[in-house]
């Protein structure tokens, strides 16, 4: 490749040392692409004839074809994927293989392909996404009727409706995945065309380069061009790069991807240890299939959520890509650097394991494998552990006109009353009331049901049982509208 100034040859060692094309090889379709892009603008300007254009796409048509069956003999020796692609593109077609790098660098290749490779997987990040939050819209749509305990601190707090839960989930999903942000960054700036650095010496147009890079056809360019002029495009870039050394450079769009990916992971590993725990003998509010759990090699009694404890596992992971796409970026000079070689498989590995997440835990809240136990639930509500009820007797005593800081103390000195009595709430009389505090009158007795305290949350973010019925419908609406 270098022959020209280099008289040796690299040390095997240091080959495998530098070599790229054992992981950049997945962006073999977007380098075809782009160089097709490439290839179109250099016959338009006169360096390739139109015979040698149909020359390069029909040699590109032949490497799809053994790349995609397997056949593509891919070689550590010539590093990376453009390399691979170029020399064997030039053992198929001759001369006009060497002349479609006129002009281009692989600094200005790579970023483009790993830019519409990026935009690719935010926009299959994000369906898989919008298919796990169907399955969770559908399980609270099936739920809205049982009451179960909310936690703060782990201790019981509240009631509330299993279906409001479920939301809670659905919301720290949709607002923890912001795949759409990191397509469309990945996507705004095209680099094609600003060479190595310092922009392209035969008069490209970066333009047409930008709406063409993914495969654009010429039908589009025009429609491209209009649209460019209020900051959109059809094609695969929203407009081409105002500076040939940013272009080459930046990995913004690699940071918001896998940023998306990392906080994503986080909510997602939240929602499985939920799971972990509700799923385990002392909670047992529900039963995960067969299908995302396993057993046990010594204890044939295990059902282990294995699916959601490798999700939480798998956390750590992607987060640490971020943190090492960060360590990656922060003291690099303008503009390349091989260093950036590193950033390919922090992207991909990131993106691998939060889509194989995102639909493992689709698998999870599938109705197959999402038993909801209501009758331990229940049971759980029955026990009065963690007297849920007291909020009740706060907010009736404000409502007869006491203030709340002593409503407060007088709930305080009730619960210490059942808990001293080994009572229940649900067991009190009036007399018992009465013997806490005067204030608390026999009428408060209808008061203290869970339900009648879920019921009492009518707020539009309340768990009410027609507050979780519209919220349901709200989301239905969304979801649907965003496919």
């Amino acid at each position: 490749m270098w022959a020209g100034r280099f008289s040796g040859k690299p040390d095997k060692l240091m080959q495998e040392f530098s070599q790229s094309v054992s992981f950049d090889q997945r962006l073999w379709k977007e380098d075809i692409q782009g160089s097709l892009a490439y290839a179109a603008e250099l016959q338009r300007i006169g360096i390739l004839t139109e015979k040698e254009l149909k020359d390069i796409q029909s040699g590109f048509t032949t490497i799809t074809k053994e790349i995609e069956s397997g056949k593509f003999n891919w070689k550590v020796e010539l590093e990376d994927v453009h390399m691979n692609i170029e020399s064997r593109l030039t053992e198929l077609i001759g001369d006009a293989g060497k002349k479609l790098h006129t002009g281009r660098s692989r600094n200005d290749q790579v970023a483009t392909d790993f830019r519409v490779w990026a935009a690719r997987r935010a926009d299959e990040l994000d369906m898989a996404t919008k298919d796990l939050l169907a399955q969770v819209l559908a399980r609270a749509t099936e739920q809205v009727d049982v009451i179960l305990p909310a936690y703060t601190h782990l201790q019981r707090a509240m009631p509330v409706r299993l279906a409001h839960q479920l939301l809670a989930w659905f919301w720290m999903v949709r607002e923890g995945s912001p795949f759409m942000h990191a397509w469309s960054q990945a996507r705004m700036m095209s680099p094609l065309g600003s060479g190595a650095c310092s922009g392209n010496s035969f008069g490209v147009d970066m333009t047409r380069l930008a709406a063409r890079a993914d495969g654009t056809t010429d039908d589009a360019i025009e429609s491209a061009r209009k649209r460019i002029r209020v900051g959109r495009s059809i094609g695969a870039f929203e407009f081409p790069s105002h500076n040939s050394l940013h272009a080459v450079a930046d990995r913004d769009f690699a940071l918001d991807l896998v940023y998306a990916c990392a906080k994503c992971m986080t909510q997602l590993s939240r929602i499985a240890e939920d799971l972990i725990l509700w799923s385990t003998s002392e909670f047992g509010f529900v039963t995960l299939g067969d299908a995302v759990t396993t057993g046990s090699s010594i204890m044939p009694q295990k059902r282990n959520p294995d699916a959601c404890e490798l999700v939480r596992g798998k956390t750590g992971r992607v987060v640490g890509h971020l943190m090492s796409l960060f360590t990656l970026l922060k003291g690099l000079p303008m503009t390349y650097n091989r260093d950036l070689q590193e950033d390919k498989e922090a992207v991909f590995d990131a993106t691998d394991q939060t889509l194989a997440c995102l639909r493992v835990m689709a698998l999870v809240f599938s109705k197959e494998n999402f038993k909801v136990n209501r009758e331990r639930i229940q049971a759980h509500l029955d026990s009065g552990a963690g007297y849920m009820e007291a909020m009740n007797v706060a907010d009736w005593l404000v409502l007869q006109g006491v203030p709340f800081r002593d409503g407060h103390d007088i709930t305080g000195r009730l619960v210490k009353y059942v808990e001293q009595k080994k009572m229940r709430f649900a067991d009190l009389t009036a007399q018992d009331l009465a013997a806490v505090d005067p204030r608390l009158k026999p009428e408060l007795l209808k008061e203290l049901s869970l339900e009648a305290l879920v019921e009492r949350k009518q707020v539009y973010a309340g768990t009410a049982k027609a507050r979780v019925l519209e919220r349901l419908a709200e989301l239905k609406t969304w979801l649907k509208t965003s496919e």
